[in-house]
């Protein structure tokens, strides 16, 4: 299975439970919900080293801190 099918599985069962489907914000609400688990998975596979997740990630050090910052992501080195 791919992570392309998990992820569609995923949001086929839990899409009735979203409140944000209501109100327009689906696509904010999943992205957001994706890049935080993503960004905290990565965080935890580096042992907190933002140099290596920003390089794993493919994403500039300056962004990855902010993103930490804006979902509050608590990493333990």
């Amino acid at each position: 299975m791919t992570i392309d099918d998990l992820l569609k599985k995923s949001l086929r069962e839990h899409l009735g439970k979203m409140k944000s489907i209501e109100n327009g914000q689906l696509h904010g609400t999943v992205i957001g919900i994706v890049e935080k688990s993503l960004l905290k998975i990565v965080m935890e596979e580096t042992d907190g080293n933002q140099s290596d997740a920003s390089r794993i990630l493919g994403i500039n050090r300056n962004t990855l801190r902010k993103k930490i910052r804006e979902y509050k992501i608590v990493s333990h080195p």
